[in-house]
């Protein structure tokens, strides 16, 4: 079948602005000027008979044949990625670039990433950490992405890694005094800004009342905000699966055994067809065997004991 000529610089600046919802951060990932980038989406529209943006002021917004393009782009130019990937003699295949919140990096990958590099030598992982949860991933940068809370994407596939429990931790001397679950309203509560909404589903999923979820500081992170439970200065509320190294040094404990399920969870998120990556498939299914070991993991201590419990 003869194929007709197609404008494709013209169809990867759409693209790209499409993707980005703004000819200016296609501009500096496409390495030209705005102007151009503007021009080929003009030449792509008339080539088309189409509009694909409604131009605003200091807005780009798609119409429904821009949208219905997009969807149908986007998936084209990854495949054609990685089909290049797939032949292409590259120094960087062997580069794995992972892309992970900050606090589940430091307390869940970085402890268990030495057992990925012995089982795969010949990769090198580049992991980098996000703050906001709704800041997007460019998947032209990163390989693989572990995401909280994230929204389903049709262009991307999610997999459910593991849920959050939520309990609250303090330093054993503040829990000492702690004597029942409503005496929380008179210590100091701790909240990361990515997660404001945990004291509030712990309150609510164990009925506590008189205690006022909302009150108390707001750090950036987990980790700045466990590091101030660990000082003494208030309660912050944390999964069990983040605190094990605070725990065995006896900085931080569970005043009440009383877990609640998060309605949110991590999930791992990459682009369809990225598999066919040996090292991405690589990564991918070291991250699921140790994430069902430490699942089987915690079950049992849970038999067992409960974590960290002030007894």
């Amino acid at each position: 079948m003869k194929r007709r000529p197609l404008p494709l610089n013209a169809l990867r600046a759409f693209e790209v602005a499409g993707r980005l919802e703004s000819f200016t951060k296609a501009s500096h990932e496409l390495n030209v000027t705005q102007g151009a980038v503007s021009r080929q989406v003009q030449h792509l529209e008339e080539v088309l008979g189409r509009q694909l943006f409604e131009r605003h002021h200091r807005s780009l917004r798609l119409t429904r044949a821009g949208q219905n393009l997009l969807e149908s782009l986007t998936p084209a130019f990854d495949a054609i990625e990685d089909a290049v990937a797939k032949v292409e003699d590259r120094a960087d295949d062997t580069l794995l670039s992972v892309s992970a919140p900050l606090t589940f990096s430091m307390r869940w990958i970085v402890p268990r990433l030495g057992r990925f590099q012995m089982e795969y030598p010949d990769f090198q992982v580049q992991l980098g950490t996000y703050n906001d949860d709704l800041a997007s991933v460019d998947f032209n940068e990163v390989d693989i992405a572990i995401r909280f809370a994230d929204h389903a994407n049709e262009q991307l596939v999610h997999e459910f890694l593991t849920g959050e429990r939520l309990l609250p931790v303090c330093h054993p001397s503040l829990a000492k005094q702690l004597k029942t679950p409503e005496d929380l309203a008179g210590v100091t509560l701790l909240h990361c800004s990515a997660q404001r909404e945990d004291w509030r589903i712990w309150l609510e999923g164990t009925g506590i009342q008189g205690v006022d979820g909302t009150k108390g500081p707001v750090f950036a992170t987990l980790d700045m905000a466990m590091e101030a439970a660990a000082s003494g200065f208030g309660v912050v509320i944390s999964d069990p699966a983040m605190i094990g190294e605070y725990v065995v040094t006896n900085r931080l404990t569970v005043p009440f055994d009383l877990p609640v399920d998060s309605p949110y969870a991590y999930s791992l998120v990459y682009p369809r067809g990225r598999l066919e990556r040996r090292k991405v498939k690589a990564f991918r299914d070291w991250l699921m065997a140790e994430i069902k070991l430490e699942t089987s993991r915690r079950k049992l201590n849970q038999k067992d004991s409960s974590y960290g419990k002030v007894t």
